[in-house]
């Protein structure tokens, strides 16, 4: 089974932009920024642990953007690590079609020369137009699905994405409101759910790449949803590939932002820095003053970032 949340309007857009934006935030539930899909079958969420997947983007968004804004030596080597920023860099230059998900979204596959169903009542157009008619024919080789849940049709790879098992989750925004679905059968039996279920470090050269839980599948989507699928295509999900970006190629990738996110979290809530990736004593006590400077507002702009629509696009994961 898979399960899928999705914006519930306009409204709920600029929600998300203030989660990521705002540190301080309290009070915000999932209801308040998506809508969620109810049941336990056809994608339905009931019984899954959305809210303290929800909750930990909160954590792990704030501690993140203190973190960026941090002046002390350890803090800049995370931003050294995980995004090219050296010492003296600008912190705020931090700033592929894939499978459709057919049993999540409730969709029926279509030939572009079937007759289209009505966004109105969700049955086939009584005026006999065809989906090609309605819905412009993709040359690309993807194919027409009709979401019941969505009333909109979506173009697509032929299939059901996450039937693949190496695929946790996606995000597509070619409709209104834009989707994403997690793939929650898909998710490693050996990963704790939420933060609080990190294995617990006890010594050096442990990797945050074995550190991994369910909730930060979620809060790597969140950037895909947010900032647009267009302007940020999956680079690489292996943290060795990530740590040998450039700023303008990690800046772009989710999962920079996720290992980034986590790696800081556990720099703070254990006795190790996670500031090369692996865990390390920490070096001595950090200077905790904050810089006020117009260089260090809007540190990592992808965990600070003004209102903006969401570009069109395709699914990426």
């Amino acid at each position: 089974m898979s399960l899928f949340i999705f914006p519930a309007s306009q409204i709920a857009r600029a929600v998300i932009v203030l989660v990521l934006s705002t540190p301080a935030i309290q009070g915000i539930s999932v209801g308040d920024v998506f809508e969620v899909k109810a049941g336990t079958t056809k994608g339905g969420c009931d019984g899954k642990n959305i809210d303290g997947w929800f909750a930990d983007t909160l954590t792990l968004a704030s501690l993140a953007s203190s973190g960026a804004a941090a002046t002390d030596q350890d803090s800049r080597k995370y931003l050294q690590t995980f995004f090219s920023i050296g010492p003296q860099g600008d912190a705020t230059r931090a700033g592929g079609p894939i499978g459709q998900v057919n049993d999540v979204l409730n969709m029926k596959k279509q030939k572009w020369d079937d007759i289209a169903f009505d966004d109105a009542t969700g049955l086939p157009r009584t005026d006999q137009k065809k989906v090609q008619d309605i819905f412009s024919r993709d040359t690309n080789g993807l194919v027409p699905f009709w979401s019941d849940d969505l009333r909109q049709y979506l173009k697509a790879d032929s299939g059901d994405y996450c039937s693949d098992k190496e695929n946790l989750a996606a995000t597509q925004d070619q409709t209104a409101p834009s989707t994403v679905t997690l793939c929650i059968d898909n998710f490693s039996s050996t990963q704790g759910d939420t933060l609080a279920n990190v294995p617990s470090v006890t010594k050096e050269k442990v990797s945050v790449s074995t550190l991994q839980v369910h909730s930060l599948t979620l809060f790597h989507e969140m950037f895909h949803l947010v900032l647009g699928t267009a302007g940020t295509p999956d680079h690489s999900y292996s943290l060795n590939s990530i740590v040998r970006f450039g700023t303008a190629k990690a800046i772009q990738n989710p999962e920079s932002y996720t290992f980034y996110a986590l790696a800081y979290h556990l720099g703070q809530n254990t006795q190790f820095t996670f500031a090369n990736s692996k865990s390390a004593n920490k070096p001595p006590a950090p200077n905790p003053k904050r810089s006020n400077s117009g260089s260090d507002v809007g540190v990592m702009a992808r965990f600070q970032i003004g209102k903006r629509e969401l570009a069109k696009g395709v699914w990426v994961a």
